[in-house]
């Protein structure tokens, strides 16, 4: 409640429909508030709201950038491997060609691209822990080191660089080692 004195109160209620009863609170604490020309009754939410609007922002905007960098170095990884795939694609003709299974091949390109993979987890994991310090007034109640956070996002990217190098594995899994082998 807010009169003309900039006098406020907050006022629990159980439930969730407090803002239904906001007319009932306000008429009551009219009567107990006689030298108040008017009180204002909002849900503290509507207060909260408007403070949480630049954090909830920011927040959005670091997830879309985040999954769209995940989209990009799964992109870029599958462009990687396949084009891997294709300068190699006369040797895995005679792998196969001296019996190697579809399962061999597959396990050869998927594992190029976990290698890959796992330097880069490497490499931004050292980063981002050099860089935490500065990152930590931006997380509320997350500690900027946290081990939990940093195995998810690896075993994520793990995941995406399995499913970007499916693609160009089973290619050179079906191919024809005679094709291949006849190619220059």
């Amino acid at each position: 409640a807010d009169g003309g004195t900039g006098a406020r109160m907050l006022i629990r209620m159980a439930g969730r429909d407090a803002p239904r009863h906001a007319d009932e609170i306000r008429r009551a604490l009219q009567s107990v508030m006689p030298g108040e020309s008017y009180v204002t009754v909002w849900p503290l939410q509507d207060e909260v709201d408007g403070q949480q609007r630049s954090w909830r922002l920011g927040a959005t905007m670091f997830v879309g950038f985040g999954l769209l960098a995940l989209v990009v170095a799964a992109v870029g990884l599958y462009g990687v491997i396949a084009y891997d795939v294709g300068q190699r694609m006369q040797e895995l003709g005679i792998r196969v060609a001296l019996g190697a299974q579809s399962s061999d091949i597959m396990r050869i390109v998927i594992g190029q691209g976990v290698r890959c993979a796992l330097v880069g987890v490497a490499a931004g994991t050292m980063i981002a822990l050099a860089a935490a310090h500065w990152f930590q007034p931006l997380l509320f109640h997350q500690s900027a080191r946290d081990p939990v956070v940093y195995a998810v996002v690896g075993f994520t990217l793990l995941i995406v660089a399995i499913a970007a190098s499916a693609v160009p594995a089973r290619r050179a899994a079906s191919a024809d080692p005679n094709i291949a082998l006849r190619a220059e």
